[in-house]
């Protein structure tokens, strides 16, 4: 196994772990000083940090690729979380309510995050490599930056429509309020870009060649 498959396994496996568990966390509504937000959104964000590293060093197939896994993943772990649910409980176990509350499925957060996460980051991916070509390779904090500001402000729109339109009356401040979040999140996760870049590149041992 190569040193490129390693890394490539490497980020795939922190890329999965973080959707999972942005979905098995997502119903909550947390406070963040005076803005409202999914409980997710932290760990969501950074799912654009490890796709802009691996699009960079690796290019745009592998970037694509490690979002279909995801995909993947998230859908996987819904079913064994609905499993688990339906799964008679032993006579001992008193806690049925309380686990179903934490891994049920709410239809409309599972489709709103499921069609938000798909568009908006093959959204991040092209948008990204756009500003790469249009820099020659150059500005990494613009392409970083740029890419998962509009692409997350995509996801938040399509995910906070369709999970609560009719839930909560002032969408717009949810929206705002998770949009907000993330945008200081994606300010802040520029250096962890360039680390995570370099450190890649440096153990890299070219197998798929970098960003094509």
């Amino acid at each position: 196994m190569t040193k490129d498959t390693h890394i490539l396994i490497g980020f795939g496996t922190i890329y999965a772990a973080l959707l999972v568990a942005a979905n098995a966390a997502g119903t909550k509504i947390i406070a963040v000083g005076s803005l409202a937000a999914s409980a997710t959104v932290f760990v969501y964000a950074l799912t654009f940090l490890v796709t802009d590293i691996v699009s960079d060093v690796y290019g745009k197939k592998a970037a694509d690729k490690l979002v279909i896994y995801g995909f993947v993943s998230v859908l996987l772990a819904v079913v064994i979380y609905q499993l688990a649910i339906v799964a008679p409980p032993a006579p001992f176990f008193q806690n049925q309510e309380a686990y179903e509350s934490v891994f049920g499925v709410t239809w409309r957060l599972l489709l709103g995050g499921l069609v938000a996460y798909l568009i908006s980051q093959f959204l991040d991916i092209r948008i990204f490599h756009y500003i790469r070509e249009k820099t020659n390779t150059k500005h990494l904090w613009l392409r970083n930056v740029a890419s998962t500001l509009i692409s997350q402000f995509v996801d938040t729109v399509i995910f906070i429509t369709v999970a609560f339109y009719g839930v909560f009356d002032d969408l717009f401040a949810l929206i705002l309020g998770q949009y907000l979040i993330k945008l200081v999140i994606a300010l802040l996760d520029t250096p962890f870009a360039y680390l995570g870049i370099s450190i890649a590149k440096r153990f890299s041992d070219g197998e798929y060649g970098h960003a094509k």
